[in-house]
C-alpha cells in the first residue's frame, strides 16, 4: 500500500473535484498606485529600504506607444479591488482575453473564463479577508519592443490580521503586457515565492 501525505491527499481530493487552487496568487491589495487611491490601498513600507522606480529610472524605451506604467499600475488596482471583494470575474477582465496566469506552485491558467472560474474557487474557499500587498512597484519595468512591457514587482498575500508581510511571505511577480488598440493589455502573469536558496550577491 502506497501512503500518501496530507499535502498529497489533499491535491489528490482537488483533482478529484475540479478543484484547481492557484496558490499564493500575487497582484496587490494594500498599495497606491495613484493619487486617488483610498485609504484601503495604502502603499507597503519595502523591508528592504528600497523606493518605488521612477520612470527615469526604468530601462528599455517605450517608443511611440508611451509609458506603459501609468495603465499597468491602474490594472494592477483593480485587481486589487477586486481581490478585496472576492470577485473572480472582474479579476479575470483585468487580463487579455487569451491571457496565461502561472501560479508560484506552477498552475497553468488559460484565458479569461478559466482564470475567473478558478480565482472565485480560490476566493470563496482559500482567501476570504486576506489582503494582497506590493512592497515594490515596479522593481524593474524594461521594454523589449516599443509595443511590449515586462514589469516585476514584489509582494505577498497577507492572511486576516496581519498588518504586513510575513518573512516567509515574499513572492516575485512578473508581468508581460502588449500595446493594442485599446492600450497596453496584460496577457501574461507569473508568480515565484522568494526562497532564497543561493548566497546574495556580492557588492
Amino acid at each position: 500500500m502506497t501512503l500518501r501525505s496530507p499535502a498529497s491527499d489533499q491535491r489528490h481530493t482537488a483533482r478529484r473535484t475540479g478543484l484547481r487552487r492557484p496558490l499564493a496568487l500575487a497582484t496587490a491589495a494594500v498599495f497606491a498606485l495613484a493619487p486617488g487611491a483610498n485609504a484601503a490601498t495604502a502603499l507597503a513600507p519595502d523591508p528592504a529600504g528600497g523606493h518605488l522606480t521612477a520612470p527615469s529610472e526604468l530601462t528599455g524605451s517605450a517608443g511611440s506607444a508611451g509609458s506603459a506604467l501609468p495603465q499597468l499600475k491602474r490594472l494592477i488596482q483593480r485587481q486589487a479591488d477586486a481581490w478585496n471583494r472576492g470577485d473572480g470575474t472582474a479579476f479575470a477582465n483585468t487580463y487579455a482575453e487569451g491571457a496565461e496566469f502561472i501560479t508560484f506552485d506552477g498552475t497553468h491558467l488559460r484565458g479569461r473564463p478559466e482564470m475567473a472560474r478558478n480565482f472565485q474557487i480560490y476566493f470563496d474557499n482559500y482567501t476570504k479577508g486576506t489582503r494582497l500587498v506590493f512592497t515594490k512597484v515596479p522593481v524593474t519595468l524594461r521594454y523589449p519592443t516599443p509595443t511590449t512591457a515586462v514589469m516585476i514587482t514584489n509582494g505577498c498575500v497577507a492572511n486576516p490580521g496581519e498588518p504586513e508581510c510575513r518573512p516567509d511571505s515574499h513572492s516575485v511577480q512578473t508581468y508581460v503586457a502588449v500595446h493594442r488598440e485599446r492600450g497596453w493589455e496584460l496577457v501574461s502573469f507569473q508568480n515565484t515565492r522568494v526562497q532564497n536558496l543561493l548566497p546574495p550577491p556580492r557588492t
